[in-house]
Parts: C-alpha cells; sequence; structure tokens
C-alpha cells in the first residue's frame, strides 16, 4: 500500500503555485496538500497582512469617534428594547463603557485591537480543523489535525481579498473616521444587504463573500480528500455554521 502511495505522488507545486491554484484550480492544490499538508505560508500570509491593516487602520482612524461609533452599534431596533435598555441603567452603562474605552491610549487600544483579531482567527481555524480531525476520527477516514489545519488555512487565502480591499477602504478615508463595520467592502452588509432589524444586520456585518468562497473551498476540499458525495460534503462542513445560527436565532426570537 505504502508503494502504491508513493508512486502516486505528484511532484511538489511549491508554495506560491499551490496559492494560485487554490484560486483558480482547487482540485490540483487539494491533490498537492493531501501528499504534502504544508501550513507555515499560509498562516503567515494571513496574520501577517491582518496585523498590518489593522495596525494601519487603528493608526489613522480618529479615536473618539470611534468610540462613539462603537456605542452607537448597540442594540436598539425596537421601542421594547429601548425601554427595557434605559429602565436598566443602559445610559449609565453606555457612559461608563465610553470612559473606560477612552482611558487607555490610542496605542494600547491599536495593540489590544491588532492581537485580538489575529487571536480569533487563529482560534477559528484551530476549532475548524479539531472538528474535521473529529468527523476523521468517528469515519475511520485516516486524516489527522495537522491535514485539516492545512485544508483550512489554504481555503481561507480568499480572505486576501477583503485584506485588499480593507487597505484600499482606509487609504480612501484620510479623515479616520471609518467604522470597523465599514472596513471590508466585501461583507454583505456593505455590498448592500441591510436590515432594520439590528441582529440580521450583525449577520450580514460578520459574513463576506470571501468568507462564502473558502466555505466553498472547503467543501470541494473535504469532497475530493474523503471521495464522497456533494451532499454529504455540505453536510458536515455547513453543519457547524447552521448550529451557530440555529443557536443565534434562538437567542433573538426569544
Amino acid at each position: 500500500m505504502t508503494d502504491a502511495l508513493e508512486a502516486t505522488k505528484t511532484e511538489p507545486a511549491g508554495l506560491i503555485n499551490t496559492a494560485i491554484n487554490i484560486l483558480v484550480s482547487p482540485s490540483e492544490a487539494f491533490t498537492e496538500l493531501q501528499q504534502r499538508p504544508s501550513k507555515l505560508f499560509p498562516l503567515a500570509l494571513i496574520l501577517l497582512s491582518t496585523m498590518a491593516v489593522m495596525f494601519w487602520y487603528y493608526s489613522i482612524v480618529d479615536f473618539d469617534w470611534y468610540i462613539d461609533d462603537t456605542l452607537a452599534a448597540v442594540n436598539l431596533d425596537d421601542e421594547p428594547t429601548v425601554i427595557e435598555f434605559f429602565a436598566a441603567g443602559g445610559e449609565g452603562q453606555l457612559e461608563t463603557a465610553r470612559e473606560q474605552m477612552a482611558s487607555m491610549s490610542q496605542t494600547t487600544f491599536k495593540m489590544f485591537g491588532i492581537f485580538s483579531g489575529v487571536i480569533g482567527i487563529l482560534v477559528i481555524y484551530v476549532l475548524q480543523s479539531s472538528y474535521f480531525s473529529l468527523i476523521s476520527a468517528i469515519s475511520g477516514s485516516g486524516q489527522k489535525f495537522g491535514d485539516w489545519f492545512s485544508l483550512v488555512l489554504w481555503t481561507s487565502l480568499p480572505y486576501m481579498l477583503s485584506v485588499v480591499g480593507m487597505a484600499a477602504t482606509i487609504a480612501v478615508s484620510p479623515n479616520g473616521q471609518l467604522g470597523a463595520y465599514d472596513l471590508d467592502p466585501l461583507t454583505l452588509a456593505n455590498l448592500g444587504m441591510q436590515s432594520g432589524n439590528s441582529s440580521l444586520t450583525a449577520i450580514f456585518n460578520g459574513i463576506s463573500l470571501s468568507m462564502l468562497w473558502g466555505i466553498a473551498l472547503i467543501v470541494m476540499g473535504y469532497r475530493q480528500w474523503l471521495d464522497c458525495s456533494l451532499l454529504k460534503a455540505m453536510t458536515v462542513v455547513l453543519a457547524p455554521y447552521f448550529l451557530i445560527l440555529g443557536v443565534w436565532s434562538y437567542f433573538v426570537l426569544t
């Protein structure tokens, strides 16, 4: 069996070619990653570019305006919520939050924003890889955590389009009055999907075209690696997203 696997191995494609293939010829990239599950290149590319664009953002943003804009995102989309908000002392809580944020220097806030964002991305990647590893252990397909971590990282490369978009947005906003939700031009909200419901708005702000592209790539990679049906691949890959959406909807509607 080992000799057969060795015989079917292809020549190394190289990191740059793999990065290009993941976008234009995914099946070739998945074959490469199945044989050589590299991780450092996509991880460094995503994290360092994210850190760079966030450093730029927090360096140019009008800090006082940013605080007010962030606090303005409090859920006030219907009258009962407004009443409950002020009855619970919400106005005082907002003022306290404003004072706490303003007490931080812009440099401290910048460092906090950069590293919390990077850590958040890394945690998501680890959770995704752990989920696929668990499914593999249950099904006996043979892939390990490192294999899935590699696939998750490489299929996240479309996120680089969001990074480029964020850099472009920052470049055309010299006055520094740029909200965090306005940063990525590829989110559904910034592409025109708006709602009077703040919970739906939060979902539209959290979903981007680059994210959807990455999910589609994971579905394709899972299907190719396990040689399974498209329906099974979609079910396995999308199950956590539907679970999160279901829990979110439950708390919104109850």
